[in-house]
């Protein structure tokens, strides 16, 4: 199993990575350096095949270490993602293939846009399976990363990657209900992170709506394609309580202590599990992140989103345009709108009924348990 450098897209791996555990296959996760502690935590065998990467600096440097502008627009930004992660592929080519000649898996399962998996694949001659991250995985992204990767392509003889023998889809129908070709739709089971021991409040019952803000993982780092997240975030902190809701800030202690005293009626979560945290809030206003977005949809909490990269941007008009979510872009984003919009998602009881219409639509999905049935039917018939 291929992982990339982002916490974020390793932790959903975590799931399937279990059920095939638990069905008796061996499963070997390899990553960057810097992903071992969220894989072993997971309790998963780990294998580094490169240095510590990270992703923002894979983003603003070539293969030749030229600095790379920022593009504006989806239409831009949108390749130069995709050109991105291409680059991150180039990066773990030859030690993932190394290690794959070594362990002769007989399966590749890599992430959406993990493009070393399905290269290592074409090399072994052994199939792939893509695991979905995303609610919508904009084809541009694919497409400007298969043109960046042309040289290895054309190393290995070949014009194009080789297509998955599967797509693990987490995206429910009441949101998307195209099928995707080749596609098995799966029950998202959110793993975010090592469970911790759960607080009294979480079980308290409450007087007030709660509110959970999230910036994810990304804030605050300088390093941190989030230009004034941690502003808005300590902004939203402060002004979330008018609208008469307790707010449980989820961020790790680093950003509770840059945040300084907390006002009455905030509450800090420091890293526990959005999974532990969400079943006990009414909302939640976040960053547009692939795990926070999927945890909060399974939990059957309304969301607002203030999607920050592009590539997310299509998911949160998706959860907008089904009426579970109010979406704030981040570049029109200010204290003022993004509160505005949780009052508007707290006092419309549709908002939490149609995120619990999607709640129960995903628990009917097939599980992890259920798509490795699938997967071993499809290598077992080659």
């Amino acid at each position: 199993m291929t992982a990339s450098c982002s916490e974020g897209l390793v932790l959903p791996l975590v799931p399937i990575s279990w059920a095939l555990r638990s069905a008796g296959h061996e499963v070997l996760v390899t990553a960057p350096a810097n992903m071992a502690g969220v894989i072993t935590d997971a309790g998963l065998a780990f294998a580094e095949c490169h240095p510590p990467v990270e992703m923002p600096e894979v983003l603003s440097y070539d293969r030749a270490g030229h600095p790379v502008p920022m593009p504006r627009g989806e239409e831009n930004l949108l390749p130069h993602i995709g050109r991105g992660y291409a680059r991150l592929a180039v990066r773990l080519l030859d030690g993932v293939r190394t290690l794959a000649e070594r362990w002769r898996p007989d399966l590749i399962v890599t992430e959406t846009y993990g493009f070393v998996g399905p290269l290592v694949a074409a090399g072994l001659s052994v199939p792939w399976i893509e695991q979905g991250m995303r609610l919508s995985s904009p084809p541009s992204i694919t497409r400007a990363g298969v043109e960046e990767l042309r040289p290895e392509l054309r190393a290995s003889g070949r014009t194009d990657l080789p297509p998955a023998m599967l797509a693990l889809d987490l995206c429910p129908a009441g949101l998307r209900p195209q099928d995707r070709p080749g596609s098995l739709r799966m029950r998202f089971v959110p793993y975010n992170g090592r469970m911790e021991n759960l607080p009294d409040w979480v079980l308290e019952k409450r007087e007030r709506p709660r509110v959970c803000l999230t910036f994810g993982t990304r804030v605050p780092l300088n390093r941190s394609p989030i230009r004034g997240g941690f502003s808005l975030l300590e902004e939203l902190m402060r002004r979330l309580p008018e609208i008469g809701a307790e707010v449980v800030v989820g961020a790790s202690d680093a950003v509770v202590r840059d945040l300084g005293a907390l006002p009455a009626g905030v509450r800090a979560a420091g890293h526990l599990p959005m999974g532990q945290i969400l079943p006990s809030c009414d909302l939640i206003v976040h960053h547009g992140g692939v795990g926070t977005t999927l945890s909060a949809l399974t939990a059957g909490v309304p969301q607002v989103a203030v999607p920050v990269i592009a590539e997310v941007w299509e998911s949160a008009r998706l959860l907008a345009a089904a009426g579970a979510a109010r979406q704030v872009p981040f570049a029109e984003a200010s204290a003022d709108s993004v509160v505005q919009a949780a009052a508007t998602v707290l006092k419309d009881p549709s908002y939490a009924e149609r995120a619990e219409q999607l709640r129960a639509e995903i628990a009917e999905l097939p599980s992890p348990a259920e798509a490795v049935r699938t997967i071993e039917r499809l290598v077992a018939a080659g």
